[in-house]
């Protein structure tokens, strides 16, 4: 396979998982960002960022804590923008508890049959954490913006083949303008952060190909003189 082929099916494959909205646990140790955004226009921006790390991890045991951040932007056209809910599926299913509730996430909703009730259509979550409901809630209990929270969770069973996938990450918003839901974003920048479109990572991987091919061939010149 000649070399331009090859670095465009590695830049392809890193592309492919930059995009993925599924994490996968495979040891203690791991941490990753979910960043969620939903852009009101000139109504105002709503985001959220959080890091959530594997703090111990067997075959029927997870220890999982989520630092998360409410980042909306409010103006005047934006009174006030909270976070009611979020929650996560899992794969295997797991049953869920709380080993450390926030100040605003004091509740989990957990298993597996049936499945968590998550507004916005959101199928297959398995854990849900809330102050009042997993649909909502008023906004004077839920995570303001500017305001953090912590919440360490344990998760529990089956992980024999070592692996465990958490998957979708949805989240809600309350706002003065309405109810707005979001998708998790993995390791992705931060709202407020410019984002690379994958059009523009698709030229910068072309370009850097074509310039490795150029200086192949520059190479292959001069060796035949």
């Amino acid at each position: 396979m000649c070399n331009g082929r090859r670095t465009l099916i590695i830049f392809a494959a890193w592309l492919f998982a930059a995009q993925a909205q599924a994490i996968q646990i495979t040891s203690a140790g791991q941490s990753w960002t979910v960043n969620w955004s939903y852009d009101l226009g000139t109504s105002g921006l709503l985001g959220s960022t959080s890091t959530w790390t594997v703090n111990y991890f067997s075959a029927s045991q997870i220890v999982l804590s989520i630092d998360i951040a409410n980042t909306s932007k409010l103006i005047s056209k934006l009174g006030n923008a909270d976070i009611t809910a979020f929650g996560f599926g899992t794969n295997p299913n797991t049953r869920t508890s709380l080993l450390s509730a926030g100040n605003v996430f004091t509740r989990v909703g957990t298993g597996s049959g049936p499945q968590q009730t998550f507004p916005g259509g959101f199928k297959g979550i398995n854990v849900c954490l809330f102050a009042q409901g997993c649909s909502g809630g008023t906004v004077n209990k839920a995570l303001h913006a500017g305001s953090r929270d912590r919440i360490q969770l344990l998760l529990s069973g089956n992980f024999s083949g070592g692996v465990a996938d958490l998957l979708y990450m949805p989240l809600k918003f309350q706002t003065s303008l309405g109810s707005y839901k979001s998708a998790g974003c993995i390791n992705c920048p931060p709202v407020g952060v410019p984002e690379p479109s994958i059009a523009a990572l698709l030229g910068l991987g072309l370009l850097l190909i074509g310039l490795s091919q150029r200086r192949v061939r520059r190479i292959v010149a001069a060796a035949r003189r």
